[in-house]
């Protein structure tokens, strides 16, 4: 019912509308069968009544009219019953009809004539209710005793066709089923407007989602949505919207940088060749442009090489090699490599490092790179040219990991721009002259880190400094 043969499905409106339409039926359904049975049952106990009222005024007068012999003495006030469809029986205690009364009845059957089996019921002053079944119709009878004059008690039966006894039941049943079939007409159709409303902003939204499939960042979301839970939705999608309209901006603007940044030194090399080939620079001149262009094709060389490294650690194709590291010896390795070079002469490292080795579980190589990555960003954040760079170094030693914070005083990131520091190819707009790169310096590093089990996240990033935390996972001494 919810899904076409062809397997395409259905409407959201129309599904929920049936499912409601079906909960609504099987309520209305059960509701009309307990309506039904209270109903029958309060008719029986209706008709019971005013026939054993009938049947008590009748005791009474009959207990004063039958004389000795059995036989009615004055039959003119039951001769009302002959205009109507009563049946009068009146038995004595050893099972004897002394009376019977018959009113348009032409045709009695046998079973209505007979006696009941609980006689003893009625002779013992209690009141009988039973119904008879014969192949025509139903009948009802009442029983009463009768006390006679001479203590004697015999037994009254009132019998009346049960549809002469109970001729409203059938218009009530009529009344409560056209009474489900207009509560259910209403319910669905409050049910369809109701939906439809709910799902308006859903339709809208899968047409908004598609303008976002066809390369379309700004699509028309629904106003005036009052439902908590569908405001979050828009919430989620107008934000969502946002990110990818940022990234596809992004994503131009990198492409526009990388495509400068592979090309300058392209451009560089091939020049400097042609002056050294047409004798534009001849002896040291040459020399010197010969030195410049090998520079510059290993930088090339370097952007290549990077790419590779970062497609080889998404696809999983790089392997590490897990062993213990002593994540102390480790740092004041890098930090002696570090102090030693032109570009780090003027920063000043601080350390703040256990006294004793601490062991992580790790690939010593890939922890060297991402600390040297972290520390090579941190250079082009000098805060001023009277400020000296301070980097300060910092393992912290937790239950199961172990924390390696890299802090520096520099001019820190745009809170703008910290969401997206992670990204492949993302270079802030407030890069220092004269630096290059792919913006693959903390991508790469990042997975570097979780390709061991490990984490890289920004802790904090203000005017005062930026913050990195190398998380990795600890492991026993030797």
């Amino acid at each position: 019912m919810f899904r076409r043969r062809d397997g395409v499905p259905v409407p959201l409106l129309t599904y929920w509308t049936w499912q409601y339409l079906l909960v609504l039926f099987g309520s209305l359904a059960f509701l009309a069968v307990l309506a039904v049975v209270w109903l029958q049952s309060n008719a029986y106990s209706q008709a019971y009544e005013m026939m054993e009222v009938r049947a008590t005024q009748l005791a009474d007068s009959i207990g004063q009219t039958i004389d000795a012999a059995g036989s009615l003495k004055n039959l003119r006030p039951y001769r009302e019953l002959r205009n109507e469809k009563f049946i009068l029986q009146v038995f004595d205690e050893q099972g004897h009809e002394l009376v019977f009364l018959k009113g348009q009845n032409p045709d009695l059957p046998d079973e209505v004539r007979r006696e009941s089996k609980k006689r003893a019921t009625v002779l013992k002053n209690n009141v009988l209710h039973e119904e008879i079944e014969t192949d025509q119709e139903n009948w009802l009878r009442v029983g009463v005793p009768v006390q006679m004059s001479d203590n004697k008690t015999y037994a009254l039966y009132l019998m009346l066709p049960k549809d002469v006894a109970i001729p409203h039941v059938t218009r009530q049943f009529g009344v409560v089923v056209m009474l489900i079939i207009g509560v259910a007409l209403a319910g669905w159709l409050f049910i369809y407007v109701l939906s439809r409303r709910m799902t308006r902003p859903l339709r809208q939204l899968a047409r908004a989602a598609q303008q976002i499939a066809e390369g379309g960042y700004n699509p028309v979301l629904p106003a005036g949505v009052k439902e908590k839970e569908l405001q979050q939705l828009l919430t989620s999608f107008h934000n969502m919207a946002t990110r990818l309209r940022q990234l596809e901006q992004m994503r131009t603007d990198l492409l526009a940088g990388i495509s400068h940044e592979l090309r300058t030194p392209i451009t560089s090399i091939r020049g400097m060749i042609q002056a050294v080939q047409s004798k534009v620079v001849t002896n040291e001149e040459a020399d010197e442009f010969l030195q410049i262009s090998l520079d510059e094709s290993k930088r090339l060389q370097s952007m290549v090489e990077q790419l590779l490294h970062v497609s080889a650690l998404e696809t999983g194709a790089q392997e590490f090699t897990r062993q213990k590291v002593d994540l102390v010896a480790l740092v004041e390795e890098v930090i002696q490599q570090l102090s030693v070079l032109p570009p780090f002469a003027s920063v000043e490292f601080q350390r703040e490092l256990p006294p004793g080795p601490v062991w992580v579980s790790g690939d010593a190589g890939a922890l060297r790179q991402v600390l040297l990555n972290l520390l090579s960003n941190s250079k082009h954040a000098r805060p001023t040219l009277d400020t000296p760079l301070e980097m300060r170094l910092t393992v912290d030693v937790q239950d199961e990991r172990v924390a390696l914070d890299v802090a520096d005083n520099g001019t820190g990131i745009l809170e703008e721009e910290q969401p997206y520091i992670f990204e492949r190819f993302f270079r802030g707009q407030e890069r220092p002259r004269g630096s290059h790169g792919l913006g693959l310096g903390l991508h790469l590093s990042r997975l570097l880190a979780r390709g061991q089990g490990g984490d890289l996240v920004l802790v904090k990033s203000d005017e005062h400094g930026t913050t990195f935390r190398l998380l990795m996972k600890k492991t026993p001494p030797r």
